[in-house]
């Protein structure tokens, strides 16, 4: 009963589990929604702002446009001049009015100006800017904005054709001083602003806090805009999210005048924008302190009767993942973990037992296999008394090898059985073949070289073998490719076939055949030296020598075969 209540008070403790899980998914929820609901102000914003700019710009604009539905090309001059002189008059906006013909030449007496002494530069500035917009003009077309004045007055120039076909053109000045004041009233916040820029990230009016250079394409939203323009330059684009990074960082929203070109940009600090946010988030946050202090009490004070038997079971159980069986828990109290120590100890026992019976069986079944492996190398060796003992030498020479290079033991295990059944494949080679004295014949050879992928069709349905038929297959493979029967080079042999290869050469140099008598060893690794690069991975040679090394062995004068033992 009292493991019963630790664990009930253990399980009232974790309950504090799924509180983390709300209040995070409700700071995360609640968040989203917060922040959402800023950048959707700050979207709201720009549209509302979007909205007074077309009305500032469309009052004067549709007063010079009102000239085209009067007829104006038919009136004599002295009604034309009076047409634009009460526009002029009208709409303090407008302050130029230039008439052309059909042909792009101003028209005598009909080109008028809000000032009355507007100096010659100014004028042929307005004219020239006009001109600019008469080429191919088609319909509303509109000039970059500049400045005139000493107030830096930005004034916009507009175009358009009058009549159907073409009778002329009219092209105006408009001030935009309106929308600097527009600009100054609208707030965003304590600290945040409105601008206004073109298609080349100009500043046009507002920003007052982005300094006095005009040129802002390198500023955040800017520089989006621009890239966004680049992609689809007529689109109307939207945008709003957070730009910049640590004390800089703001969450601004643009949006675009297709016709004009221009962005109305909205900026605001994110600490200022996202207020609502962080007072959010410290209450929430707050109060899962308060109830993770509290929760950390009680598992603390709970706990601790379970922690102590339960480090005694954790390293005994590691003791058993590493397989020292046996171990047994020491627990005195009688509840359900002393019942539990029992029932443990009792297991380690039996793993014990049944280690024991299976490390019985796998060794007989190790060894079982093996003499299966020497016996079908023997059957092979039996053919030829002059190749009898050839599998086991090479398997024994490879394991050598392989150790050297500190291959993992399932690795040598893999050598060793490679090596004893390399030339297996030689069961489906003739005798006459097989046990001739002398050299063979291209015809011969070619039927003998048949005997690395009969020994692969042989061992490839036992799956106990599939990791030695590399060693069975490629074992005649050369470093420089021209091997048989894959044509593998260098790498691309597998490095288990590699050492078969060179355990076989270095045995046919060390042992009687009929087409040769032993070599010393000396000579032998001569040989294995030459073929190094070539025949054999140059890696491997280097092992075979560093193995004869420590074995102590003399290569000068040495001239009885070898046979290195485990």
């Amino acid at each position: 009963m009292r493991l019963f209540k630790a664990i009930l008070l253990l399980m009232l403790v974790a309950s504090i589990i799924p509180t983390l899980m709300v209040g995070w998914l409700s700071v995360s929820h609640t968040r989203e929604l917060l922040v959402r609901d800023a950048q959707e102000l700050a979207q709201e914003r720009v549209k509302q702002l979007r909205l007074k700019l077309d009305n500032l710009l469309s009052e004067p604009t549709e007063a010079v446009v009102a000239l085209t539905n009067t007829a104006f090309f038919t009136h004599p001059p002295v009604q034309q001049r009076a047409l634009l002189g009460s526009v002029l008059s009208q709409h303090r906006e407008v302050l130029a009015i230039t008439v052309f013909t059909a042909q792009g030449e101003r028209m005598p007496g009909l080109q008028a100006f809000a000032v009355n002494d507007l100096p010659p530069t100014a004028v042929a500035e307005h004219e020239a800017r006009a001109r600019a917009l008469l080429q191919g003009l088609t319909g509303m077309s509109y000039a970059e904005v500049v400045h005139q004045g000493p107030q830096h007055v930005p004034v916009l120039t507009l175009a358009f054709p009058v009549g159907e076909p073409v009778k002329g053109y009219i092209a105006a000045d408009l001030s935009l001083a309106g929308l600097q004041e527009l600009l100054l009233q609208e707030r965003v916040g304590s600290s945040g602003f409105f601008y206004v820029t073109d298609r080349h990230g100009h500043l046009l009016a507002g920003g007052a806090a982005l300094g006095e250079n005009p040129d802002i394409s390198q500023r955040g939203p800017v520089e989006h805009l621009l890239r966004q323009l680049t992609h689809s330059p007529d689109s109307e684009h939207f945008h709003v999210g957070n730009f910049g990074k640590g004390k800089d960082a703001t969450v601004a929203a643009y949006t675009v005048l297709p016709e004009l070109g221009w962005a109305i940009v909205s900026e605001q600090p994110v600490v200022q924008a996202y207020h609502q946010v962080g007072s959010m988030e410290r209450r929430i946050l707050m109060a899962l302190g308060g109830a993770i202090l509290v929760a950390l009490v009680l598992a603390a004070v709970f706990s601790r009767n379970l922690t102590r038997p339960l480090k005694n079971f954790t390293a005994k159980a590691l003791e058993l993942a590493g397989g020292k069986f046996g171990a047994e828990v020491e627990i005195r109290q009688k509840n359900e973990l002393g019942e539990l120590a029992q029932t443990f100890n009792y297991m380690s026992k039996q793993l014990m037992a049944y280690d024991m019976e299976n490390r019985r069986l796998y060794e007989s079944l190790e060894q079982g296999y093996l003499e299966t492996i020497v016996a079908l190398a023997n059957s092979i060796d039996s053919k030829d008394a002059y190749t009898r003992g050839h599998s086991q030498r090479v398997g024994d020479v490879a394991v050598e090898i392989g150790r050297e290079l500190t291959l993992p033991e399932r690795q040598l295990k893999q050598l060793q059985y490679g090596g004893i059944l390399h030339d297996i494949g030689k069961i489906g080679i003739v005798e006459s073949i097989l046990c001739k004295q002398s050299r063979l014949t291209d015809a011969e050879m070619a039927i003998m070289r048949e005997h690395p992928a009969i020994g692969d069709s042989i061992i490839g349905p036992v799956s106990f073998l599939t990791s030695v038929r590399a060693c069975v297959r490629s074992h005649h493979e050369r470093w420089d490719g021209s091997g048989y029967p894959d044509k593998l080079k260098g790498e691309e042999i597998p490095m288990l076939a590699r050492i078969v290869a060179c355990a076989d050469t270095f045995d046919a140099c060390t042992s009687t055949r009929p087409y040769q008598k032993a070599m010393p060893l000396e000579q032998a690794m001569q040989i294995l030296d030459k073929l190094s690069g070539a025949q054999l991975d140059p890696k491997v040679v280097e092992a075979l020598r560093r193995v004869l090394q420590k074995k102590g062995v003399r290569l000068e004068g040495h001239r009885q075969p070898v046979k290195l033992a485990s």
